[in-house]
């Protein structure tokens, strides 16, 4: 009984390597042609670059790399002892299916470039996906591909980032721009702040966010934000406008948190006006809760908030903040009947005569 479980195993192992075996060699065989097809169509376009189709040139070489990314895994040939137990794997395209896979990764830049040049962004996107992947793969560094400096490596994941951020796929383009970010890219080469985008990127993710209330993962995502980035101002800002949002929260909680953006960026208009908004809306609340209080009652209260949201809002506009016009009206205009009116001097006493 025994035996015919060992033989019957040993049969299995054997159809089941069998047919892996059929699989890669099927793939090998399939992505070998098109990397031919696109090598061939590679030459042709060298030479007359108006008789080769981009686009055909394109799918041949993603089809090689698909099929012999698949094959990879299936290329395994068990040997087996006599008595059916393993005795080894080998392979045996791999070492044909490697080298042709990266004499090829730089080739994806190519085809990234194309897709990104004719608007198709999820197309660009994943195959500047695909090459960062690739190139940094133990694959590609045991087999010697030359690497990227940090500058261009930079420059592809800001290009996916880009491509990301046109689809409105915001944490795919957070996390490109953050890579790109990483490798030194600072987008000043394409006129641009790769942190502005990736701040606008979680901004716009965020939104979607805060429209269903899932202010836990909101806060998740800002902490996470906030220790990669400390001194990021525009990170504090939106705690702030999440603390805003989240009716879990206080007034002072948000203010403090845009007065940190504000302590990392004293220009920064967003902050200064938000301060200053939630300073002034601060007394509103004051002033709907005491109805009855009269001028002497609020003014202790409300005159320190109006003066410190007055400060903030006049900053806001000198650094080109709009809307703050009608605010600022509204606190002189209170501030003009809670100050107490200061004194006219009095007369100077008549000298006496002598």
């Amino acid at each position: 009984m025994k035996k015919t479980i060992m033989l019957l195993a040993s049969a299995l192992m054997l159809a089941g390597s069998a047919s892996a075996q059929n699989t890669a060699e099927s793939l090998f065989k399939s992505g070998k042609a098109a990397f031919e097809a696109y090598d061939k169509d590679l030459g042709t376009m060298q030479l007359s670059p108006d008789k080769v189709d981009k686009d055909q040139m394109a799918a041949n070489l993603l089809k090689g790399f698909a099929d012999f990314q698949e094959a990879l895994p299936l290329d395994s040939v068990k040997k087996l002892n006599k008595d059916g137990s393993l005795k080894k794997i080998e392979t045996k395209y791999s070492k044909k299916i490697v080298p042709i896979l990266c004499a090829h990764i730089g080739d994806l830049l190519t085809v990234g470039d194309n897709y990104y040049q004719a608007q198709k962004n999820a197309e660009a996107s994943a195959v500047y996906g695909k090459y960062c992947q690739l190139i940094k793969s133990p694959m590609a560094i045991e087999n010697k591909v030359v690497q990227p400096a940090d500058t261009i490596m930079g420059q592809i994941y800001f290009m996916k980032g880009l491509c990301d951020y046109n689809m409105n796929s915001d944490m795919d383009a957070f996390a490109a721009f953050g890579e790109a970010m990483k490798y030194g890219f600072t987008g000043k080469l394409f006129g641009v702040n790769t942190g502005d985008y990736k701040a606008a990127s979680l901004a716009r993710y965020l939104q979607t966010i805060l429209d269903k209330k899932e202010y836990a993962k909101a806060y998740t995502l800002l902490e996470g934000a906030i220790a990669a980035e400390p001194a990021n101002a525009t990170y504090q800002c939106m705690l702030g406008d999440v603390y805003t949002n989240d009716t879990t929260k206080t007034a002072d909680e948000a203010v403090a948190a845009y007065k940190k953006a504000i302590e990392l960026n004293p220009k920064y208009p967003d902050a200064l006006y938000r301060a200053g908004h939630g300073l002034w809306k601060k007394v509103q609340d004051y002033l709907q809760s005491h109805p009855d209080a009269t001028n002497e009652q609020a003014a202790p209260v409300v005159i320190p908030l109006y003066e410190e949201a007055l400060g903030y809002l006049e900053r806001a506009k000198e650094n080109g903040q709009t809307g703050t016009e009608a605010f600022i009206d509204n606190i002189k205009y209170g501030l003009n009947i809670l100050k107490p009116k200061a004194q006219p001097a009095e007369a100077a006493a008549p000298a006496q005569q002598k």
